[in-house]
């Protein structure tokens, strides 16, 4: 097993620099950075160079935890409940606008074309692998959205507007499908195994557990910030010495909220909770702390989440990549394309509806639709997630996932550039398109 893995990590190594320069060369020809990195994986894959075997992509398990851990910390980090306080009706209006509707159209898509992506699988597998799909289709990528404003340097209502519905979208999502998780274990039982009431208890316990589990790690994670800050030299210093030490200081900062955020998702897996979900609510514990360095804290740790996720993004979509399944892609197209179809509509529908009830500018309302298309880590975390719960028919959904996950992180930069560019909240616009990362 140390073989393996020693092996494993050698070639992901080396492979790493290669993503990391494939992911500049999608941004050069105006693609997401994040595109490059799964093509990457992809030609270092089992599936063409064969670089990575199946047995690396395996073994490299840890790694890929890792990376979900600071996607969920990130997510989690977003969500800032002062902010959102101050335009509440709005944002929750819109939310549930956008995430029934697009559940329930995608739901009524994925069950009719289920067996064309999930081939030999029918009846509650198919249903649960639709619920599924369904849920993954209410996620938006709040990283994209980022570096979209930033890229042109949005700023405005809008862009708050837009930012606070990503998030709380995304966190719902991320409940949401651990939910979903649990009760499709509650009710596809193997066979000859009896329903008890335990069953349908077991989802509310692993997601209460997940929060406890994120709560706690918050809170040692808060403590982490600020016991390393204290120690730390000062960063205003200009000797050679001192700037190194605090490099190293911050690169130990790094570190700490690394291993912090694996433990995390590695005691919730443990205890078959939602690993997920966890860093999620640590995230959000962290930044809504209340105390006199509390801004400090929260700064700090979006600082530190920038700096990580510039390295783990290259690992996970990389391996994200190598775990793709070409061979199934050729049958999928077709059907991605159209649950990719009907979610535009949904959006657009869900969005007006919500904008409408919430009494939005009706400039907003034309234009806010167009905010919500892109997906990326949320989204392909949680499919790889189902991936490896469910070896009957995971790898199936989880290639099926990938194919409208990637359509959508095509279609999702440009529209929320236009969107920006239609409200007047943009102050540049680049020659080259925003990184979705």
């Amino acid at each position: 097993m140390l073989q393996h893995a020693l092996v494993a990590f050698s070639i992901a190594a080396i492979v790493a620099p290669f993503s990391y320069y494939v992911g500049l060369a999608a941004r050069v020809l105006r693609l997401p950075q994040i595109t490059g990195y799964l093509v990457s994986g992809i030609i270092c894959g089992p599936y063409v160079l064969g670089i990575l075997s199946s047995e690396s992509v395996l073994d490299l398990n840890i790694i890929e935890g890792a990376c979900l851990s600071i996607i969920g910390l990130a997510a989690g980090a977003e969500l800032d409940w002062p902010s959102l306080s101050r335009a509440r009706k709005q944002v929750f209006g819109i939310t549930a606008g956008v995430c029934l509707v697009s559940w329930l159209m995608c739901y009524l898509a994925l069950d009719w074309t289920g067996s064309q992506f999930m081939p030999n699988t029918a009846g509650p597998h198919l249903t649960a692998a639709a619920t599924l799909g369904a849920t993954l289709m209410m996620a938006r990528s709040p990283a994209s959205a980022i570096a979209v404003l930033k890229e042109v340097d949005g700023k405005g209502p809008f862009c708050g507007l837009v930012m606070a519905v990503v998030v709380v979208k995304d966190v719902l999502v991320i409940m949401a499908f651990a939910l979903n998780l649990e009760l499709i274990h509650a009710v596809i039982l193997p066979q000859g195994s009896e329903m008890r009431l335990l069953n349908f208890l077991l989802p509310l316990i692993s997601v209460t557990l997940s929060m406890a589990l994120g709560a706690f790690g918050g809170l040692l994670l808060g403590t982490l910030l600020l016991k390393t800050r204290a120690s730390s030299p000062p960063a205003k210093e200009t000797s050679t010495h001192q700037v190194a030490e605090a490099q190293q200081a911050s690169r130990a900062r790094q570190a700490g909220v690394l291993l912090m955020a694996t433990c995390v998702f590695q005691v919730a897996h443990y205890f078959q909770a939602e690993p997920l979900l966890a860093c999620v609510t640590m995230g959000m514990v962290v930044v809504n702390r209340r105390h006199e360095r509390a801004e400090k804290d929260k700064d700090e740790l979006h600082m530190l989440l920038a700096q990580i996720m510039s390295f783990t993004n290259v690992a996970f979509f990389g391996l994200a990549g190598a775990s793709l399944k070409l061979s199934a892609l050729k049958t999928v197209l077709w059907p991605a394309l159209v649950i990719a179809a009907v979610r535009l509509v949904a959006i657009y529908i869900g969005a007006g509806v919500g904008c409408l009830a919430t009494s939005t500018s009706p400039e907003f309302r034309r234009n806010f639709w167009l905010s919500m298309v892109t997906q990326a880590g949320v989204a392909m975390g949680l499919a790889r997630l189902a991936g490896t719960r469910f070896p009957l028919w995971g790898p199936h959904f989880q290639t099926f996932m990938m194919s409208i996950i990637l359509i959508n992180l095509l279609l999702g930069p440009p529209l929320f550039r236009l969107a920006l560019v239609r409200v007047g909240e943009i102050k540049n616009i680049p020659g080259s398109a925003a990184s979705g990362v």
